[in-house]
């Protein structure tokens, strides 16, 4: 019973986490070096990218960032990103915060400040909380976004069994 409940709300986190767009993001945010970069330089050139919507003064984002390093280098062929907000505000995220936890926490991917309404344009909907993890296929769209903590074989998961022939990870071919 505690299998067929927990597949019915991962459904249902699916479910309600399609994005409104499938469009690829057309976004520029500054990354940690202060430099401003387009997202389309790393989403939608034809591979899966993970990114983690989060904020250095969030207790459950940072405590969520080993398993975020751990699925990097059990999946050190799909990419992460990093997307800083300000926590609790919801606004731009802080550079002098996020270059201190880098200190103390080094994260060895790209990492960019955003505000709640970026965050949003880049996951194609509303972002509803954080932390957030967000699957871009490899032809830049936004699949899914699951908020809160997400184990990593859940994410390696969605990834495996995607089945591009019908686009619909709910299907009943996708297990």
């Amino acid at each position: 019973m505690t299998n067929m409940i927990k597949a019915f709300l991962i459904t249902l986190i699916l479910l309600l986490s399609l994005p409104a767009s499938a469009n690829p993001p057309e976004l520029r945010l500054v990354n940690i070096s202060g430099a401003e970069e387009p997202l389309s330089k790393h989403i939608g050139k034809g591979q899966w990218v993970v990114v983690n919507i989060w904020s250095p003064t969030c207790s459950a984002c940072v405590i969520e960032l080993p398993r975020i390093k751990q699925f990097i280098a059990r999946n050190p062929e799909i990419p992460m990103l990093g997307v800083t907000l300000d926590f609790p505000s919801f606004e731009y995220g802080k550079m002098d915060i996020l270059r201190n936890i880098v200190k103390r926490t080094p994260l060895d991917y790209p990492l960019f400040l955003a505000d709640i309404e970026q965050a949003s344009k880049l996951i194609g909907r509303r972002l509803t909380g954080i932390p957030s993890i967000a699957i871009f296929h490899p032809d830049g769209r936004a699949l899914v976004t699951w908020p809160g903590v997400v184990e990593i074989d859940e994410i390696e998961k969605f990834i495996t069994n995607y089945k591009k022939e019908d686009d619909d990870p709910l299907s009943s071919s996708f297990k």
